[in-house]
């Protein structure tokens, strides 16, 4: 099936649009458009440097250098360790490490963005499609999250291949092989990949006009997939550590039950978020949307299913209802595709440009979403890396050679990391097991220091400071904690003990070994010395 045609619109004749300024601006539209979306390529690639690293993005990395010291056991949702098996030979502290990885990330969010548009054009001139690109690169936590070291942008950069080899090149029983390997890829970098599935299969519905070539076009797909998918895991399993006790299929269903069947709108406040911070975004998806449907109504027999196609693209946008991780990192992945309906938006305000009133809307338009995008991307310039550089030196100052420790996500990735993963979904799982695992984690391992960057970790070590019951640990291990750990600077907490001056005897026990320091007001005796 080949595209269809969308020549772009051209202004001529007198229009009566009340002044030059909207004129000239709908006229260069498009200029105006490309320099805004370059600028906003620009932007994200100066920001890699500024924006603060999350602690995901610590956790993604400390994957990649289990991987690198043979460490890593884990198979699903790994599979970026080989793509970023380099990160460690650069010899960079870890945050700049991260600044590396966010420079791929950037291209991949360019050529993301590059998709967009092809995607768009399948629908919409080249003005309206430009304008999708540019609301996409202009939302909040596109600008924030687009480029970050996380899942996200890799597998928006799969996902979106795949729809561009349906949709545009090279199209057909190609296009349906070329997406099932993206999508095999895709799926071994996360699992999350696999919403994307009802929009392919929408997709290959919505464009084939039979069954038959429906079934040709999802054999080409899944026979792709399921060869690619198959080959890659083995291999990347081949390259792990000896798989743990746990089996995968305790992981997936742990994971399904979790993430997709926890509760409506597990993410409510992240979503209203989103909303009030990118009206304009949202309120042209939604006219959009209500314009593909008329069209869709409209269909005769020759077009068949085809006007429901954006639609289908935008169904993503759905996710949160159900999804728990439906973060604000998780809507430049999810919107990606949607911003078709802000093209047909903007699309149909540009039909009505000839007519009187309809120039000075399409002008606005322009304008409002560039100055949207200069606001987003200028509110986040300020170097917020700096803080994190400086206690990530602070502590390799205290400890240079990398000694066990404890911490909840791995910012220090060439250390060896004592713990669970300290997400809210890892404390979760910990408080529901209802079992204190730290004492017995120590005498393992032998932790030198705690790095409280997690909530819960320092609401345990720091007097006074509460969190959340769902978020706190377990009483057996607070308790072990505060024995064992003291304050030492910032959010770091080093092996030691406070023992109150008593007149008769009191024993202790030192869970961590090694030589102390002894810091009292008078003398005192311990085992006769």
């Amino acid at each position: 099936m080949t595209p269809p045609s969308n020549p772009d619109l051209s202004l001529t004749g007198p229009v009566d649009v009340g002044g030059r300024q909207p004129a000239w601006i709908v006229v260069h539209a498009r200029r105006i458009l490309c320099i805004a979306i370059c600028g906003a390529v620009f932007m994200k690639f100066a920001l890699v440097s500024r924006l603060p690293a999350s602690w995901d993005e610590f956790y993604f990395l400390e994957l990649v250098h289990q991987y690198a010291r043979g460490e890593l056991a884990i198979r699903f949702q790994t599979f970026h360790v080989h793509l970023f098996s380099w990160l460690p030979s650069l010899g960079w502290d870890v945050v700049d490490q991260i600044v590396a990885a966010r420079v791929v990330m950037a291209a991949l969010a360019t050529g993301s963005a590059a998709m967009v548009y092809g995607i768009a054009r399948r629908f919409v001139c080249a003005r309206s499609a430009l304008f999708a690109v540019l609301a996409y690169l202009s939302v909040t936590a596109v600008i924030q999250h687009g480029a970050s070291f996380r899942v996200d942008p890799i597998v928006t950069f799969l996902l979106l291949l795949s729809l561009f080899g349906v949709l545009c090149r090279p199209g057909g029983v190609r296009g349906a092989i070329l997406a099932g390997a993206a999508m095999a890829l895709a799926i071994l970098v996360t699992i999350k990949s696999a919403l994307y599935l009802i929009v392919i299969a929408g997709v290959f519905w919505s464009m084939a006009p039979t069954l038959r070539t429906r079934a040709t076009l999802a054999a080409g797909f899944g026979g792709s997939f399921l060869l690619c998918a198959g080959a890659l895991h083995l291999l990347h399993s081949s390259l792990l550590a000896e798989l743990p006790a746990e089996g995968a299929r305790d992981f997936l269903q742990g994971a399904a039950s979790k993430v997709f069947l926890d509760e409506v709108f597990p993410r409510a406040f992240d979503l209203i978020q989103m909303v009030l911070a990118n009206p304009l975004l949202w309120i042209m998806m939604m006219e959009g949307a209500v314009v593909a449907w008329a069209a869709a109504r409209a269909r005769n027999a020759r077009s068949g299913w085809l006007p429901l196609l954006p639609l289908v693209l935008a169904l993503p946008v759905l996710t949160p209802i159900f999804y728990r991780n439906a973060f604000d990192y998780f809507y430049p992945l999810i919107l990606a595709p949607a911003v078709v309906l802000v093209g047909i938006s903007f699309e149909k305000h540009l039909k009505a440009a000839p007519r009187p009133g309809g120039l000075p809307i399409v002008a606005v338009l322009i304008v409002a979403q560039c100055a949207m995008l200069l606001f987003n991307a200028v509110t986040r310039i300020a170097d917020h890396v700096s803080v994190q550089r400086e206690t990530v030196a602070a502590v390799r100052s205290i400890f240079p050679q990398p000694v066990p420790y404890i911490e909840g996500f791995g910012v220090l990735a060439d250390y060896p990391r004592v713990g669970f993963f300290m997400s809210s979904w890892g404390v979760e799982n910990y408080r529901r097991a209802g079992q204190p695992v730290l004492s017995t984690l120590v005498a393992r391992h032998q932790p030198v220091f705690v790095l409280a960057d997690s909530p819960s970790l320092y609401a345990a070590l720091a007097p006074g400071v509460e969190v959340d019951p769902d978020r706190a640990f377990l009483p057996e291990d607070t308790r072990f904690l505060r024995e064992n750990y003291i304050h030492h600077w910032g959010m770091v907490f080093v092996a030691g003990k406070h023992l109150r001056s008593a007149e008769a005897a009191a024993g202790f026990d030192v869970a961590i070994a090694g030589a102390y320091r002894l810091e009292a007001d008078a003398p005192i005796l311990i085992d006769g010395n």
